[in-house]
C-alpha cells in the first residue's frame, strides 16, 4: 500500500515536470502565454495589418495582440479599465483624448521621460513642457475625396474650397464623419471653427447640413462611400484619399487653399505594465524603429525632424496647415462637441 502511494506521488511529480517543461519558453523561465502583449489602437485596418506583420516578425516568441477600437471606444475603454486594463500599449489615441484621460487619472500612463523626444518636430510637442506621459505616433490631415463621375452624372462641378461645399447643387451628395465619434470628423469641425471663428463656424455647419447624406461613426467610411459612388464628396484622411485616388478611376483629391485641418495621435504604456514580459521591448521597437516606416507608408505628415520620404504616390509635398485651436485642450473639445447637434 505504501509503495502504491509513493508510486502515485512519483507519477504526479513526473507529469508535473513534463507539463512544466512543455510550457516553458525557450530561454525563459516563464510558461507559455505569459509573454503576451496587448495593444489597443484606433488605427485603420491597413495600418493594423502592417504593424501586426512587422511585430510578429520581430517578436516570434511573443504573442502580440492588436485590438481595433473606434476613437471614442478607445477613450472609454481606457477610462473604464484603468491600470487593470487588458491593454499594455495604446497606439493611435487622439491627443486630446489622451489629455482627457490624464485629467481624471494622471498616473494611468507610464512616464516616458527616459525616451528621446528630440526626434520630434517642435510643431507636435506642445505637451512636452507639461509631461512625457505619451509620445506622438502620427499626424493626420484631412481632405476631400471627390467622385468626378457621380458629379458629372448630376451635372455638378468639382468643388475647390470649403465654401463650395455649401452649394445647393451638392444636396445629399456629401458624407463626413461625425465629430462625436471620429477624430477625423472633429478635426474638420475644429478646423472650420479655427478659420472662421465660433459663430461663423457654427453657421457653416448649419448651412452644410442639407448637403450631408450621412454622418458616419468611422473616419474611413465616407471615402469608401465615395469610391462606391454612394456619395460624390467625402471628407477623410488625406493619405487614404490619395490612395483611393491612385487606385480608382474618376477619383480626385481636393485640398482647399485655406489649409487642411489635422489631428495628432499618441502612443504609450499603461503604468505598471512596463514590467510585464515583452511590453517594454515591443514599445521600444515601436518608438525607436517601427513607427517611422509606418508613417512613410500611411500617414507621412511631418512629426519627426528627420521625417522619412512618403511612400504614397502623388502625396502632396506641401500644403498649408490650419493653426488648429485647442489641440491639447480637452475642455475646448468638450465645449465644441456639446454644441454639435447633427
Amino acid at each position: 500500500m505504501k509503495k502504491r502511494v509513493i508510486g502515485t506521488i512519483a507519477l504526479i511529480i513526473i507529469v508535473s515536470l513534463i507539463l512544466t517543461g512543455c510550457g516553458a519558453k525557450e530561454g525563459s523561465d516563464n510558461p507559455i502565454g505569459s509573454s503576451r502583449v496587448v495593444i489597443y489602437t484606433a488605427a485603420e485596418d491597413e495600418r493594423i495589418a502592417y504593424l501586426q506583420e512587422e511585430l510578429d516578425k520581430k517578436f516570434p516568441n511573443t504573442e502580440v495582440v492588436i485590438q481595433s477600437l473606434g476613437t471614442g471606444q478607445l477613450l472609454s475603454k481606457l477610462q473604464a479599465e484603468g491600470k487593470n486594463s487588458d491593454c499594455d500599449i495604446f497606439y493611435d489615441l487622439e491627443v486630446v483624448n489622451a489629455e482627457i484621460i490624464l485629467k481624471s487619472d494622471p498616473e494611468l500612463f507610464f512616464d516616458l521621460s527616459d525616451y528621446d523626444f528630440s526626434v520630434y518636430d517642435p510643431s507636435v510637442t506642445g505637451y512636452t513642457s507639461r509631461h512625457h506621459k505619451y509620445a506622438v505616433n502620427g499626424k493626420t490631415a484631412g481632405a476631400f475625396l471627390v467622385n468626378t463621375m457621380v458629379l458629372k452624372e448630376k451635372g455638378c462641378t468639382v468643388p475647390s474650397t470649403y465654401a463650395d461645399m455649401l452649394k445647393p447643387e451638392y444636396k445629399d451628395l456629401i458624407s463626413i464623419p461625425s465629430p462625436k465619434s471620429s477624430g477625423t470628423g472633429y478635426s474638420y469641425y475644429n478646423g472650420m471653427i479655427t478659420i472662421m471663428g465660433k459663430d461663423a463656424g457654427m453657421k457653416y455647419f448649419e448651412a452644410l447640413d442639407p448637403n450631408i447624406k450621412e454622418y458616419t461613426t468611422s473616419g474611413s467610411a465616407p471615402a469608401k462611400a465615395a469610391v462606391r459612388g454612394d456619395v460624390a464628396i467625402a471628407y477623410g484622411l488625406l493619405w487614404q484619399c490619395v490612395n483611393y485616388a491612385n487606385e480608382n478611376t474618376g477619383m480626385e483629391v481636393v485640398i482647399p487653399d485655406q489649409g487642411l485641418a489635422f489631428d495628432l495621435f499618441t502612443m504609450g504604456i499603461i503604468n505598471g505594465h512596463e514590467t510585464k514580459e515583452g511590453v517594454k521591448e515591443v514599445f521600444d521597437y515601436l518608438y525607436n524603429e517601427l513607427n517611422k516606416p509606418q508613417c512613410a507608408l500611411f500617414n507621412p505628415d511631418k512629426i519627426y525632424t528627420d521625417m522619412p520620404v512618403s511612400k504614397i504616390e502623388n502625396y502632396p509635398e506641401n500644403y498649408e496647415e490650419i493653426a488648429m485651436n485647442g489641440l491639447f485642450d480637452f475642455q475646448y473639445k468638450q465645449d465644441l462637441l456639446d454644441q454639435w447637434i447633427y
